[in-house]
């Protein structure tokens, strides 16, 4: 549940209720509000219910809850990932001090850049 319960929402909804709710999903990596993505939750959540609000909101006569498992890489890409010493965190992979979305690309970095 998120930490601090934002307007209109009860102190008992799980995650999972309030965006189903609101017409929020989770792939595993992202939330999304119809054709925005976002990187937490509780910015999804405050978009959807701040447009749910507004006068004349229409739902989305489509939207179908969906909230998958949180992404983890798997065994052979934690190996690939400890050669370099890249990690994982929050939908990222980080090597050193920069970040990125796929796993290839910080590979490729790690790789051409061994000394940083």
């Amino acid at each position: 549940m998120m930490e601090s319960m934002l307007d209109g929402t009860m102190p008992w909804e799980s995650d999972e209720a309030l965006a189903a709710r609101f017409e929020v999903s989770f792939d595993g990596k992202r939330y999304a509000y119809r054709q925005y993505r976002y990187e937490l939750f509780s910015d999804a959540l405050r978009y959807a219910m701040a447009e749910h609000a507004r006068n004349g909101f229409l739902p989305d006569a489509a939207f179908q809850p969906n909230w998958q498992v949180p992404y983890a890489p798997d065994d052979a890409e934690q190996i690939e990932m400890r050669k370099f010493g890249i990690v994982y965190a929050k939908g990222h992979y980080l090597y050193r001090c920069y970040r990125y979305s796929q796993l290839s690309d910080a590979l490729a970095y790690a790789a051409g850049h061994p000394d940083l």
